[in-house]
């Protein structure tokens, strides 16, 4: 019994410290998106800021609207990615599961409890019966 709630217990901090830890750049490095058929780079950190924007030179024959457009899209579809990327990341830990585990754990520790009261009452009786 003491190795479940031990085991329960272990699984519930472990999900919430994933939960609570911020990812890394390396785990988490943000959003990318491309337009002008991936002639336009952007690129956002995981705190939705534009960290880097990148163009082909050929970008430069378009007309100044269509150019902005197509950054306009890239940058887009980099925070799009972003969005992904976290909720990818929130869905990673199973919160629904967590409180239906952290439940067990509650009624399973209440039942050993109150099994544990039922006993000690037990012995008291026998203890007094015997005096």
């Amino acid at each position: 019994m003491t190795e479940d709630f031990d085991r329960f217990l272990e699984e519930a901090r472990r999900a919430l410290d994933a939960a609570d830890r911020p990812p890394s750049d390396e785990e988490f490095p943000g959003g990318e998106g491309t337009a002008a058929d991936g002639r336009i780079v952007a690129r956002v950190s995981p705190d939705g800021l534009l960290t880097s924007l990148q163009a082909d030179p050929r970008v430069m024959r378009m007309g100044l609207q269509e150019l902005c457009d197509q950054v306009v899209h890239a940058v887009n579809a980099a925070l799009g990615d972003l969005r992904s990327n976290l909720d990818a990341r929130h869905g990673a830990v199973d919160l629904t599961g967590l409180a239906e585990t952290l439940g067990t754990v509650q009624e399973e520790s209440l039942r050993k409890m109150n099994d544990f009261v039922r006993e000690i009452e037990e012995l008291a009786r026998r203890i007094e019966g015997r005096g």
